[in-house]
């Protein structure tokens, strides 16, 4: 395929090139986290719990991290890490276990690489300025957004 130039950046679509940019990064990081054997969506999981080691709630857990999926799929990577042995349940409270704690450990250091990878070439500055700007853009367009 021949790939024509393209425009300045100035004239370019945010829209597209956020869209790209989410689904380049969801597809290396879910690759990554897989060849642990571990979903996105139990890596969010299994963060919370490292967060809150001395357990948090289901509901707390699925308003924190509700606005990466849905739902049925936070449900289903919590009830599958439940079942890996990586988390226990206490009534309401989803406490980490030692296998859970070295699971994230595990994926972690995998986020990590991850980060420094995608990093290449950018600064903190114009990272910090680029999150700034799609945060502003969210709101500009009558968006809402968040991200604990």
């Amino acid at each position: 395929m021949t790939k024509q130039p393209m425009q300045p950046p100035a004239n370019q679509p945010i829209g597209f090139w956020t869209a790209r940019a989410g689904e380049a990064i969801r597809a290396r990081t879910r690759g990554a986290l897989e060849a642990l054997g571990v979903t996105q969506p139990q890596w969010w999981f299994l963060h919370q719990l490292s967060l809150h080691p001395e357990g948090i709630e289901r509901a707390v857990l699925l308003r924190t991290i509700g606005p990466n999926e849905s739902t049925d799929v936070i449900d289903d990577a919590v009830d599958s890490a439940l079942e890996l042995g990586w988390a226990s349940e206490d009534g309401a409270v989803l406490l980490p276990t030692d296998a859970g704690s070295e699971q994230f450990d595990r994926a972690a250091r995998v986020q990590q690489m991850l980060q420094e990878e995608r990093m290449q070439g950018i600064s903190e500055a114009d990272f910090v300025t680029t999150i700034t700007v799609l945060q502003r853009t969210i709101q500009n367009v009558g968006g809402d957004a968040w991200h604990w």
